[in-house]
């Protein structure tokens, strides 16, 4: 960190608009002077992820007072004993990283000879007992730590205690410095080298940006190259295993951020360096990649490894950085947005905002105030259009009325992939319709039982399996007068996918299997008008197989009495079935020639849904967990035993209750709000073309479909009933 940014952030310090800024820091400062925790010889932290609840997967409450009783603020369970205590070991010594960061940041912008004496009073216990802690850990696909039960965590604490050193180095004596190098920073670093994954990895990226910064602060060039160089190196971190579009190859926004969090704090230590990277080709579109993903609302989907509730107040703070690197418009009307501002895109609804509070806008922060009135909107622009990422594998379709349709035809993501190859995520506004639920705490049974598995996303699994690693690809996207539609596709006629070599994928997490898919090909159909969508999913195998189709609606089905649903005790795949409660089996048996009709009642207003099938199949529904677990959703299951083409169809269409219609509800132009007749009609003509025919309201749309193999054909022309 040069003295420019050191500059920077002290003149942010006296400005107004980063009060909310240095209030928070004092308070974080204040809190961590008064840890009473002492550091010991015999420390020993397990993982964190182990650090939440089972019932209801929510985090326990951390209490310095109380390291063997860990309450659940949820459903006030007491948890007791390992893996819990050990847990709260890691969080203990976590939370002093971060308090030596935060004490020894305020020290250099309001100096506090307190605040300094409690900083070097850490660091020099560390520096005490570092070398003497036990080499330990078995945490699944991660090397250990000393303190921690992980290389990754290690990585995390030393980088905060590093900055910390960094700050107060001028006020040392020389023993003191060379104490703290010598039992701290030269022993971790030498650690970290030790054991450098060896694949390409978010956790790779942390762990190589670590020593590289450290190296820095050494001043030891024998150490900045082994953290940059060579296989697995933090310049072959960025080099493979970011997609020339700009997203890291995980596949989801949170980890994303996660590897793209290291690179930056690396990029601030080696600001003003020899290895200054902030010009490095391609750091600017790991930026602009993830506006892409921006739902109506300033949240983010939930893909693969992904938390449900990440948006732009969320990254808000790396987009400090942005702005004062890069200097783009668009990267100012997204802070406007996320901290609420006179200038925030109103186009948004429900967005989440939050304060400028955080360190990044001290180090970074420039003015919010466009210069040029004629630049606002660009946010709304730039994340609600439709758009197809063939690299990455994400393609969008949205409309007026703020639907969102995201297919998934990725590539494999190793470790944190979800094995969901066209995968569908639907919202409309603010309101989840039909979303992947991505995951929760990966110490909660649902993580590994349910969430990480093909069957709990809206796709297809052959013989109750999940997917094979395989890389999908888009076919097409056309825009067209009456709407835009898209052809994703993804097969398993070769084992080969992009990241393969690149990654480590022990059996553990190897849970597919290959003979349920060999040979089979997906093929996905999004059609989206102002009115409906229509999905449309065909499955070619080469022997057969039980064809499952999920969908997943973050709702619960509506009673029809004319539907008679029987209790099943079948098993509907290969996870343990205690994830799908209350499994019901349609009584009418398998699905009619004519499209059946269900309703759900949403968050707000319903969700109608047309089904069919070009062979009989059974329809199931089971309540499975949505995110956070202790939640319900509705699934819908069609299944049928074939060994020829399957197609498997739905339309769907949002509505309001009429009573949020009549009370102004933020969504009352975005949604249908009096359907009156629906029906969805589709036929196989003598040419094996289709001839799909869809009423809504009275308006009846047709469309020719030929699916080739090349790709589809799909034509449309406008009727009146």
């Amino acid at each position: 960190m040069n003295d420019k940014r050191l500059a920077k952030m002290r003149a942010n310090a006296l400005l107004p608009q980063f009060e909310a800024a240095m209030r928070l820091l004092r308070q974080d400062a204040e809190e961590a002077s008064r840890i009473s925790y002492a550091i010991g010889s015999a420390e020993y932290g397990e993982w964190t992820h182990y650090y939440y609840c089972h019932h209801d997967g929510a985090r326990l409450a951390f209490d310095w007072q109380k390291p063997s009783a860990h309450s659940c603020p949820v459903c006030g369970t007491v948890w007791k004993g390992e893996p819990f205590d050990s847990a709260w070991t890691s969080i203990v010594h976590a939370n002093i990283g971060r308090a030596v960061y935060h004490m020894a940041l305020l020290n250099a912008i309001e100096p506090d000879e307190a605040l300094l004496r409690r900083t070097k009073q850490f660091l020099m216990s560390y520096a005490d007992e570092y070398g003497g802690y036990e080499i330990h850990g078995n945490i699944p696909y991660n090397g250990p730590g000393k303190l921690f039960a992980q290389t990754l965590d290690e990585a995390h604490w030393i980088i905060d205690l590093s900055v910390g050193f960094q700050f107060i180095r001028a006020s040392l004596t020389a023993e003191e410095e060379s104490h703290i190098r010598q039992g701290l920073l030269e022993p971790c670093v030498r650690f970290l080298i030790a054991h450098k994954e060896e694949q390409i990895h978010n956790h790779a990226v942390l762990i190589t940006s670590a020593i590289a910064s450290l190296g820095i602060l050494l001043g030891d060039e024998k150490i900045i190259d082994a953290g940059l160089s060579g296989e697995y190196g933090l310049h072959d971190q960025l080099q493979r295993g970011r997609f020339a579009d700009g997203l890291w190859y995980e596949g989801n926004v949170q980890y994303h951020f996660y590897a793209f969090k290291s690179l930056l704090n690396y990029a601030l230590m080696a600001e003003g360096t020899p290895w200054d990277i902030w010009q490095a080709p391609g750091l600017q579109s790991m930026f602009d990649y993830p506006v892409n993903w921006i739902l109506p609302n300033g949240f983010m989907p939930s893909f693969n490894d992904a938390g449900s509730a990440e948006g732009i107040h969320s990254y808000a703070p790396f987009y400090e950085i942005a702005l004062d690197i890069f200097g783009d418009e668009l990267y100012r009307s997204l802070l406007n947005t996320a901290y609420g501002t006179p200038w925030a895109e109103t186009a948004f609804a429900g967005v989440k905002t939050v304060e400028r509070d955080s360190v990044l806008a001290l180090l970074f922060g420039c003015e919010l105030a466009p210069a040029d009135s004629s630049e606002s909107g660009q946010l709304w622009k730039a994340s609600h259009r439709s758009v197809s990422l063939p690299v990455s594998g994400i393609t969008k379709l949205v409309n007026a009325k703020r639907w969102q349709v995201i297919v998934k035809h990725s590539k494999f993501g190793g470790e944190h992939d979800h094995m969901d190859r066209l995968g569908l995520s639907v919202v409309c506004g603010e309101i989840p319709l039909l979303v992947d639920p991505g995951t929760t705490a990966y110490g909660v049974p649902a993580h590994y039982g349910w969430f990480k598995h093909t069957f709990s996303h809206n796709t297809v699994s052959l013989n109750g399996a999940d997917q094979p690693p395989a890389d999908g690809r888009v076919l097409c996207l056309e825009q067209l007068p009456w709407g835009i539609w898209t052809e994703t596709a993804v097969d398993w006629k070769t084992e080969e996918y992009e990241m393969k070599g690149r990654i480590i994928l022990p059996p553990e997490l190897s849970p597919w299997d290959l003979q349920a898919y060999g040979g089979a090909s997906i093929r996905r159909i999004n059609v989206l008008t102002e009115h409906y969508l229509l999905d449309m999913v065909k499955v070619d195998m080469n022997g057969r197989r039980e064809v499952s189709w999920m969908n997943h609606f973050s709702g619960m089905l509506e009673v029809d009495e004319e539907k008679v649903w029987q209790s099943t005790d079948v098993n509907l795949s290969r996870l343990d079935q205690q994830w799908l409660k209350q499994k019901k089996r349609l009584a009418a048996g398998e699905i009619p020639e004519e499209a059946l009709s269900f309703r759900y009642k949403m968050e707000k207003g319903s969700l109608k849904q047309h089904l069919w099938s070009s062979q009989p199949a059974q329809i199931y529904s089971a309540l499975t967990p949505d995110n956070p677990p202790d939640r319900d959703r509705t699934s819908m299951i069609m299944q049928i035993k074939t060994g020829e083409t399957i197609i498997f169809a739905q339309v769907l269409v949002y509505e309001l209750d009429q009573e949020a219609v009549s009370a102004g509800a933020a969504l009352d132009e975005t949604a249908e709000t009096a359907v009156k007749t629906e029906t969805l009609e589709i036929t196989e003509m003598p040419d094996q073309s289709f001839r799909i025919a869809i009423t809504t309201n009275g308006v009846q749309d047709e469309y020719s479909l030929v699916w080739a193999e090349s790709g589809a054909q799909l034509n449309k022309w406008d009727g009146r009933s």
